[in-house]
């Protein structure tokens, strides 16, 4: 049995893979997200909640210089941030956010943006435990384009293979982060959406095993999932997805084994990214907050007239 205290539950995943409902299944499970008054409430793209713990957010984004204009789709941003784990301040800061969350039994973070910030948090706690969400690439990237598209924008824009392009880079670092893990688990979004029974045992008996708890309420963990919520489910297989590349199919291919074997070997050199993809996004985040600022200037100017 493992210490709850410095072995956090970390929840990783790619934008809108399923971490909120698995992360619901693990409060369902006895795992403690935070006060409820401090995280994420829900909104109609997570019905049930983000289950993401808002002061987390805020410490993220200033280990990420965000107010300074940066994003984590610079060049260097992997290597400023695991240089900020040498930092006393931020360490301190950490470590204090890790006690805030602390009550005497196993507790948990969920937040996709985590993924980009591994290399900092490595090296604070250590020993995690992971549950790692895989689901269907261009399912996750409509799904993201639906999430970030402004209300009202007058054309039909597509950003789906600048999302699977996302979608590729996070799960590259989720990978390379986690391989040396003693503690990982790997589960499949549709797995949980067809057989949320099996799929909800095999997370209890998986989190039982390290923390020696004997009991689970496993039907109170399948009453999380609801069918109907899987609102984006193209039919395709992903080999035949013609905006994704040859990298990223192999890729899926690949995350989707780890579901069966964790400990199956990552080789990044395998699913090679294209030159200049992180500028790329950088335009697309540039874009898209332009527009949002547009629109909130629009809605002022409608509101003062």
């Amino acid at each position: 049995m493992i210490d709850s205290e410095s072995h956090p539950i970390i929840v990783l995943g790619v934008e809108r893979s399923g971490t909120s409902v698995v992360a619901e299944m693990l409060h369902r499970w006895g795992a403690y997200a935070g006060p409820p008054e401090k995280l994420h409430q829900a909104d109609g793209h997570a019905p049930r909640g983000y289950w993401e713990f808002l002061p987390l957010w805020d410490l993220l984004a200033e280990l990420g210089d965000f107010d300074a204009g940066t994003t984590w789709w610079d060049n260097d941003f992997q290597q400023r941030i695991e240089k900020k784990a040498a930092d006393s301040a931020y360490r301190t800061k950490a470590t204090e956010l890790m006690a805030e969350m602390y009550t005497g039994g196993p507790w948990f973070w969920k937040d996709p943006a985590l993924s980009h910030f591994l290399p900092f948090w490595k090296k604070i706690w250590t020993d995690a435990i992971y549950i790692i969400t895989v689901r269907h690439p261009l399912d996750t990237a409509v799904s993201w384009q639906k999430f970030i598209m402004p209300a009202n924008v007058p054309v039909h824009i597509s950003f789906v293979a600048m999302n699977l392009l996302r979608w590729q880079h996070m799960m590259t670092l989720i990978l390379q982060h986690t391989e040396d893990a003693q503690h990982r688990l790997f589960l499949g979004y549709e797995d949980i959406m067809r057989q949320p029974r099996a799929q909800a045992e095999s997370l209890a008996c998986f989190l039982n095993s390290k923390f020696g708890k004997q009991v689970s309420l496993i039907q109170a963990m399948v009453d999380v999932v609801e069918p109907r919520l899987w609102r984006n489910n193209c039919g395709i297989p992903f080999n035949q997805v013609p905006e994704a590349t040859a990298a990223q199919k192999a890729l899926y291919t690949f995350a989707r084994q780890k579901i069966e074997n964790p400990l199956e070997p990552f080789d990044v050199a395998k699913y090679p990214l294209p030159p200049g993809y992180l500028e790329f996004l950088n335009i697309q985040e540039a874009l898209l907050k332009a527009w949002r600022k547009l629109e909130a200037y629009a809605y002022t100017d409608e509101s003062n007239n």
